[in-house]
């Protein structure tokens, strides 16, 4: 098994692409069956459609996966946190700004904004943000900030860990489901499905037990086989699973098979992937963040000024603005969310180089 040196990992780079398009798809069909009863596949009752679950899966296990071998390095600790934060919040507030512009330039997709609305939506206070895909990203900064105490105490980070995942699974079983947001939040289930891809990439970097391309292939099968499951129970209902907590542990579950299956299959073969679909899971943040903002511009455009749907019909109009959506955070990723991260990270490797050329050099005796 691979050591601690790490590999590209194509075959997951895909499933970021086919998790976005999941997001996206549960999204669309949302909103079109709220305001005009169009969707497919009854998907705008449904409430998610397990993309979001497998982002969590992924962002555990690639980060488990990139940093597993700095854990007990207390000097990488504050510089995971920064890269995290560098990484992810100056964008988020640039495509927050400009879902709050399309908000209130067209008033149709939202109620009246207060300022302290957006002040607690631009800092991932609030349960309902300007941003609708913003509620993951407080789930993902908490396992940071987890995972940083990992790096930074090891023996403290593993109990701290266990004894917290613990407390989520046993507030499930006790029913108790506090009101409170921010208790609410840390005892959501989709912390425990983060760490479950954390553990998935534990597991197959440190493990004795040989995992296969076969049985990866095998991992794989089980993955697919139980989306399709929950999905077909979604539109048919022949199976009540709790819509809360069940079904998007499940969804993880799934999720934690497709992660290791295709990583197993990535670290034991040389894999490539369509260059397009490659590109799309590098630029899946992006299309993530921005996707709700072009959504709801298309939806303006087409729908409801061009009147699209009147000529080429609601399935093909769905499909445009599909395309177009995806296209959209394309674009941002190129010319927005890349140049952004290059231009921070020379501002923070800068003031590191001054940090260094400020400490007086040690006399020597």
């Amino acid at each position: 098994m691979p050591k601690a040196k790490t590999q590209q990992l194509h075959l997951i780079q895909l499933l970021r692409a086919v998790a976005i398009l999941f997001v996206m798809l549960g999204h669309l069909n949302g909103l079109l069956y709220k305001r005009y009863a169009q969707d497919w596949f009854g998907m705008g009752e449904w409430g998610r459609t397990g993309g979001v679950d497998m982002f969590f899966v992924i962002s555990g296990f690639m980060i488990a996966y990139l940093y597993k071998h700095k854990i007990g390095e207390s000097g990488q600790a504050g510089i995971f946190l920064q890269k995290r934060i560098t990484r992810i919040i100056p964008y988020y507030w640039l495509t927050t700004f400009g879902v709050l512009s399309v908000l209130l330039i067209f008033p149709y997709f939202g109620e009246q904004l207060s300022i302290s609305y957006v002040i607690k939506s631009m800092f991932l206070l609030s349960d309902d943000p300007i941003l609708t895909v913003a509620w993951s990203l407080t789930h993902i900064f908490f396992f940071y900030f987890m995972f940083t105490l990992l790096l930074f105490r090891p023996t403290i980070g593993r109990l701290a860990i266990a004894i917290y995942l613990t407390v989520i699974i046993t507030s499930y079983f006790i029913d108790f489901f506090p009101e409170n947001m921010l208790a609410a939040t840390l005892l959501n289930v989709s912390n425990l499905t983060i760490w479950l891809g954390a553990f998935v990439a534990f597991f197959l970097t440190t493990s004795r037990v040989k995992v296969n391309s076969l049985i990866g292939g095998a991992l794989t099968v089980i993955g697919i086989a139980g989306f399709l499951f929950l999905w077909t129970n979604n539109t048919i209902r022949f199976l009540y699973i709790e819509q809360g907590t069940i079904r998007p542990l499940l969804y993880g579950i799934s999720s934690c098979f497709l992660v290791a299956g295709l990583a197993s299959i990535d670290l034991y073969q040389k894999t490539r992937v369509n260059k397009l679909l490659d590109y799309i899971g590098k630029a899946s943040f992006s299309i993530f963040l921005t996707h709700s903002l072009f959504l709801m511009l298309f939806i303006i455009l087409l729908i409801e000024n061009v009147k699209i749907q009147e000529v080429i019909g609601w399935d093909l109009t769905m499909i445009v603005i599909l395309l177009l959506t995806t296209i959209g955070g394309l674009l941002a990723y190129q010319f927005v969310e890349k140049p952004l991260n290059k231009r921070l990270n020379s501002l923070l490797n800068r003031n590191k180089m001054h940090h260094h050329l400020a400490v007086p050099a040690k006399k020597i005796s």
